[in-house]
């Protein structure tokens, strides 16, 4: 009998699909409810949750108890980290032996090209996660407590922490962020937990290992540059754009408007955050929140959408085309073509999928508007969470698309699939032969 070939990829989603079952299970105990909740609404938050996206079918402040709350905070620690990630770690903790298939399937799990230093790399992806954690809760906490009182201001603190690190976007009030909106530290701790958590863990570590930023790796460089240009540009264009608009920014102080710009631009990439009405934006600005939701942040990051990188290597390409080169070059360095390819079919997926899953969400949900079901379905592949207002009138058929769209937009549409796919390494070429294109 034929062995079956070893998937990490389906290793990946089955994990997957049973923490997400796990979690919402103990969401639908009593213990986590302050009022009844359908099943559907414990299944979507739970996901949202676990894939750190932090749309809410419900108000999560007002259904769940202390004890809910704090299973949503888990998840989103759980999903952040990644589950194979944790497994590891616990494999780490009590002495067991990680053997190659393992080895094989956490460089799956964190996106790596080798198993070389893999568990180093969890022990670092850990550290990393807890101390910015830890730093960024009591930084929260020395201006919360004050207001909140100790206990609620230190959970408050804690879950704030844990979801902006995470790039998950759940907030413990109603409003999520608006009530902050004008408070600079707030805005200025969330915005710097998001751009830390998206920036991707093999940053840092080519950051701790290389003294100077020529030494640094393609990738790394990438990742900074890119982050700055990107964030820069959208807080710019936001300000232009709504700076007029009273049901946003308008009629604030220049410095208000500045800073709630520079908010909804950074935590627009994936973390989902609003200190903003975003279904009150114009529509311009809401054409720019889409694009930027479909970008996201880091590769091996907390972050979802297609990557930054990924971003950058088509922008390459195309210009490395139009130039009639015949190399990619970025920084004084060639780049494969294999990664090129890589980028151009995950944008490719990227893109029919989104299509595939609005176009099933408008026959799903007649009644609703079509812009605000486009922008849920491409907030849901982000792993953003920002929404038009729609969320909470989605169908039962509504929400798990959009619970689906959420766990492809986790997972990647690559390691999805591949699950069922298992790539094979072609070992003959066929005779070459031109096509018209263009």
């Amino acid at each position: 009998m034929k062995k079956k070939k070893f998937n990490p990829y389906t290793i990946i989603l089955l994990s997957f699909l049973f923490t997400l079952l796990l979690g919402t299970l103990l969401l639908s105990l009593p213990v986590s409810q302050k009022t009844p909740v359908p099943f559907i609404d414990h299944l979507f938050i739970a996901t949202s949750a676990f894939t750190v996206t932090g749309l809410a079918t419900i108000d999560i402040t007002a259904d769940y108890t202390y004890f809910g709350l704090t299973i949503i905070m888990l998840l989103i620690q759980v999903g952040g980290l990644g589950i194979v990630t944790l497994g590891m770690v616990i494999f780490i903790l009590v002495g067991r032996k990680v053997g190659l298939k393992n080895r094989f399937l956490i460089s799956e799990a964190l996106n790596q090209g080798s198993i070389g230093g893999i568990l180093r790399l969890v022990q670092i992806v850990l550290f990393i996660s807890l101390a910015f954690e830890f730093a960024g809760t009591l930084l929260l906490a020395i201006e919360w407590i004050p207001v909140y009182g100790f206990g609620e201001g230190l959970y408050r603190s804690l879950f704030t922490a844990v979801s902006a690190f995470n790039n998950a976007g759940f907030a413990l009030d109603s409003d999520n962020m608006i009530s902050h909106r004008i408070n600079p530290v707030i805005n200025f701790l969330v915005t710097t937990l998001v751009v830390l958590g998206g920036l991707g863990f093999t940053v840092y570590i080519d950051l701790f290992r290389k003294k100077t930023f020529t030494a640094l790796r393609v990738h790394t460089k990438i990742m900074l540059i890119g982050t700055l240009a990107v964030n820069t540009a959208a807080t710019a264009l936001v300000f232009l754009l709504e700076m007029n608009n009273r049901k946003t920014i308008g009629g604030y102080h220049w410095f208000d408007q500045l800073q709630m710009s520079y908010f909804q631009a950074v935590t627009t990439r994936t973390a989902g955050f609003n200190s903003i009405d975003i279904g009150a934006m114009n529509t311009d600005s809401l054409l720019l929140i889409m694009l930027l939701m479909f970008i996201g942040g880091g590769s091996t990051s907390v972050a979802g959408g297609i990557k930054l990188t990924t971003a950058a290597m088509i922008l390459f390409g195309t210009m490395t085309y139009i130039k009639g080169q015949q190399e990619i070059q970025i920084f004084g360095r060639a780049i494969e073509q294999k990664f090129l390819l890589r980028s151009f079919a995950i944008v490719v997926l990227s893109s029919a999928t989104i299509f595939i899953i609005t176009f099933l969400l408008v026959l799903a949900e007649p009644d609703l508007p079509f812009l605000p079901l486009f922008f849920e379905t491409v907030s849901a592949f982000g792993t953003v969470g920002l929404s038009m207002g729609v969320t909470a009138k989605l169908t039962i058929a509504g929400k798990l698309l959009i619970i689906l769209m959420m766990m492809i937009g986790k997972i990647g549409v690559l390691t999805f699939v591949f699950t069922f796919s298992q790539p094979k390494n072609q070992h003959y070429r066929y005779p070459k032969q031109d096509i018209l294109t263009g």
